[in-house]
């Protein structure tokens, strides 16, 4: 079996933490005996800093590009078209032809690259789209109609590279449906991110952060980076009503880092309010605070098109309920298995459906439940990732 290697590109890839797409995939490809090859870049996404240790292991590439501050600017841009010339170079020098090419989309860019090689040498090409570049970017802008003008000639390289693909796969239903209107030469296979309960648990524990929480106060939290597509106005505005209105013993925290710090910080300052910002934490320790929690918020802006989200995933495999406003698939496995509440902007608010958690406690006990059992059998990656791994695995003899 290790005669045939796959390689696996996307340009976000973390240290210490398989709660990613190409970390799982690597990893179950490895746990299955295939020869991998992942091509990723020197620049930690997440940190925006350069990867530290990028020696450990033999079969992991890191490709040179600049670093940029902000994820939406010109300089992340810059940073990723770096990419692709560099892995368009680094694929013509390869000393193997790989069994099986799989790329994560975005980038575009990426992808146009990894197809034109695929096509070159015979390769088949598989794709996953993690998210809609440019639609999801354009709906954060106030100048939409102009930018998605000015970005159609994007949005065109996007629909190539679904159509030209062998096999796609989806993080979610709604982006499987998408790519499959362009590409009818292969079924399109949505797989959510897939959680590992046990390996949450293992980091957890791992993790030297000391957290003091009262016995009796109750945590509403939002874990990730505090960036311009996540609707922190309306998460701020709930949590102060709440306040005003005599609830007490509740926390908000904000899990991460970003943007929106200094909003939310003054926002805190101004109304005197319980909220704490824990800034950048390691993944184990934004995985320990997450265990400290009672109630998770998964809110963008409304609008967004976002149909499942990492930091589900994680809220899911901390065992919490979520209160969310994503729509679609996100929203039915809310309510199919009764693991939180769902809200929209009119007249099922944020606000009503915390303040329905905090004051049935019982509720929330069996959301808690029940998101443990979701995480464990429903979202379990052994189970939502058979698929790919059969498409991946087909043709070995």
């Amino acid at each position: 079996m290790k005669s045939k290697k796959i390689v696996l590109i996307s340009l976000f890839f973390y240290e210490k933490t398989d709660n990613i797409r190409i970390s799982t995939v690597y990893n179950l490809l490895k746990e299955r005996g295939m020869e991998v090859e992942l091509i990723t870049t020197d620049f930690n996404h997440r940190n925006k800093t350069k990867h530290t240790n990028t020696s450990a292991d033999s079969d992991i590439t890191y490709l040179k590009v600049p670093g940029y501050k902000n994820n939406l600017s010109i300089g992340r841009l810059y940073s990723h078209f770096v990419f692709a010339i560099r892995l368009y170079f680094y694929l013509q020098k390869l000393n193997y032809k790989p069994f099986k090419l799989y790329c994560i989309v975005p980038t575009i860019s990426s992808g146009l690259v990894c197809n034109w090689f695929c096509k070159k040498k015979g390769i088949p090409f598989f794709i996953d789209i993690i998210d809609l570049w440019p639609e999801s970017l354009i709906i954060l802008s106030k100048y939409r109609k102009l930018l998605t003008l000015l970005t159609y000639p994007w949005k065109l390289a996007a629909l190539y590279v679904y159509k030209s693909a062998d096999e796609i796969f989806a993080g979610s239903v709604d982006y499987a449906e998408y790519a499959q209107l362009y590409n009818k030469k292969t079924k399109t296979n949505a797989v959510y991110l897939g959680t590992d309960s046990e390996r949450f648990k293992l980091l957890a524990a791992q993790s030297t952060l000391i957290i003091d929480k009262p016995k009796d106060e109750i945590w509403i939290c939002y874990g990730g980076i505090l960036g311009y597509n996540y609707d922190f106005e309306v998460i701020l505005d709930s949590f102060k009503r709440l306040i005003d209105e005599g609830v007490e013993n509740i926390r908000l925290i904000f899990i991460g880092d970003g943007q929106k710090n200094f909003f939310i910080t003054s926002f805190k300052q101004k109304f005197n309010l319980p909220i704490e910002i824990t800034g950048y934490l390691k993944y184990e320790d934004y995985l320990k605070y997450l265990s400290y929690s009672d109630i998770a918020i998964n809110s963008f802006k409304e609008g967004t098109r976002v149909a499942y989200s990492y930091k589900f995933n994680d809220y899911i495999s901390a065992g919490l309920p979520v209160v969310n406003n994503v729509i679609g698939e996100t929203a039915e496995l809310i309510e199919r298995h009764n693991i939180g509440l769902n809200f929209n902007y009119s007249d099922n608010t944020l606000y009503d459906n915390l303040s329905f958690l905090l004051s049935h406690p019982e509720q929330l006990a069996e959301m808690k439940k029940n998101s443990v059992f979701v995480g464990e059998n429903v979202l379990a990656k052994e189970v939502v990732y058979q698929k790919m791994m059969d498409k991946f695995l087909a043709g070995i003899g």
